[in-house]
Parts: structure tokens; C-alpha cells; sequence
């Protein structure tokens, strides 16, 4: 068993933490993390994040284990659609919030729910489907779970190092100027937006 359950774990832990560092991945949570107020903050946003990202995965691979229900190849086609529409309203949403910020104000926004969310909707798109298929192709309830409990922490991981990266060269900046913090901001929530937009474009044209 352990000849096969190493393997499986050293898998889910590798796409896991590769996952996480996807452009669409990073535009969210980079965009979430320049909000925070410390890099702790930051890091334990990834962390949330990977919890979410996690849970949506799980809740397909119980489906596909314990009820053998067959995922449509379109389901996961809707679910890139899905985190396309959310990078833009998340850029969108963090322009408009520097817009009506005076320049000096300190950020105030509580982005742990937000980065749930993300992480849920994330959870199927990209290389999230490669371990759901990977789960779906083994006959051992041991190795499955290895997979599923890997990838989680390799996906937590990541985030949190993402996360905790981009928090604390906001926090560095805004230390020397707060015109320099609020431009990573926004540069942040333009790679959002831009990341949305071609995602959404790969996803319709085919590409």
C-alpha cells in the first residue's frame, strides 16, 4: 500500500502547490492580499483561500467516489467562465474602492470571506480538474483520500506564500509612501481584471 499511497501523496502535493500559483490564482489573491493590513493577515488569507479551494474539490470527489455521479467535460468549461466573471468583478470592484479612497486613508477591508469564495469557485478550474480525475481513476479509497489530502496542502501552502509575498511588499511600501502601497493596489486589481478578461477569452474561443 505504501508503495502506492507515497506516490499518490507526492502527486496531489505537487499540483497542489503548482495550482496555486496559476496567473488566475495569483491575480485573486494578490489583489485580496495588497487590501490587508500585515503580512499575517495576508498569509492566513491564503490559507482561507486553499481551505475553500479544498472543500470544492472534496465536494466533487465525493460525488464521483461515493455516488459514481459522472462530471460533464462542460461543467468545468462553466466553472474557468466562473472565476473569469469573478477576476473582473474582483478588479472592478478594487479600482473603484481606490477611487473613492482619499490617498492617505488607510485600506479597511476585510477580505477573508471574500478569498473563501475565491477559493471555492477556484477549486474546479484549471488544474483542480487534473486531481479530480486523478481521484475518479483510483480504486483505492486510501489513495484517494492521499491525493485529496496532498493536493489541499500543497495548495494551502502556496497561497499563503503568494499571499504572504504580496501583503508584506505592500506593507513595505506603504512604510515609505502611501502613494507607492495604493499603486500596487491598483496595479494588483488591473492584472485582475486583465487576467478575467483573457481567461474568459481562452475559455470562449476554444484556446
Amino acid at each position: 500500500m505504501i508503495d502506492v499511497l507515497l506516490p499518490a501523496t507526492l502527486i496531489g502535493f505537487t499540483v497542489g502547490f503548482r495550482h496555486a500559483f496559476e496567473a488566475d490564482h495569483l491575480a485573486a489573491v494578490t489583489t485580496l492580499a495588497t487590501r490587508e493590513s500585515s503580512w499575517q493577515t495576508s498569509a492566513r488569507l491564503g490559507v482561507v483561500w486553499g481551505v475553500g479551494h479544498t472543500l470544492s474539490i472534496a465536494a466533487v470527489a465525493a460525488l464521483l467516489i461515493v455516488l459514481g455521479v459522472a462530471i460533464p467535460e462542460s461543467f468545468f468549461a462553466t466553472s474557468e467562465l466562473g472565476v473569469a466573471a469573478l477576476l473582473i468583478a474582483l478588479g472592478v470592484w478594487a479600482l473603484l474602492m481606490e477611487a473613492r479612497r482619499a490617498p492617505t486613508a488607510p485600506v479597511a477591508t476585510r477580505t477573508s470571506r471574500g478569498a473563501l469564495g475565491f477559493g471555492v469557485v477556484h477549486g474546479l478550474a484549471g488544474s483542480g480538474a487534473v486531481i479530480v480525475l486523478l481521484i475518479a481513476a483510483s480504486s483505492q479509497l486510501a489513495v484517494q483520500a492521499g491525493y485529496l489530502a496532498a493536493f489541499g496542502v500543497g495548495t494551502v501552502l502556496g497561497m499563503s506564500i503568494a499571499s504572504l509575498l504580496a501583503g508584506a511588499a505592500t506593507g513595505l511600501a506603504a512604510t515609505r509612501s502611501a502613494q507607492a502601497a495604493r499603486w500596487i493596489r491598483v496595479g494588483a486589481a488591473v492584472l485582475s481584471l486583465l487576467a478575467g478578461l483573457l481567461l474568459g477569452y481562452e475559455v470562449m474561443s476554444g484556446a
